[in-house]
């Protein structure tokens, strides 16, 4: 089976907007709790950030890919 990785524009609260954001699953299955409030991400070059709950304003998603 593919995975399908979700690619999303994620603006912060300190107003940087991170594009090409690249999620395993959609943004939303990985905050399933409150002890979960990071987690990593692939940029657009493919470099693994790690990314907060709380800080981020809005996800928006541009396309689905699959692998």
């Amino acid at each position: 089976m593919k995975k399908k990785f979700h690619i999303y524009n994620i603006l912060l609260t300190n107003g940087e907007m991170l594009e090409g954001i690249r999620v395993e699953g959609a943004l939303e299955d990985h905050f399933s709790g409150v002890a979960v409030s990071f987690f990593p991400v692939e940029d657009a070059n493919g470099k693994t950030i790690v990314l907060s709950i709380f800080h981020i304003v809005r996800a928006e998603l541009q396309r689905i890919e699959e692998a």
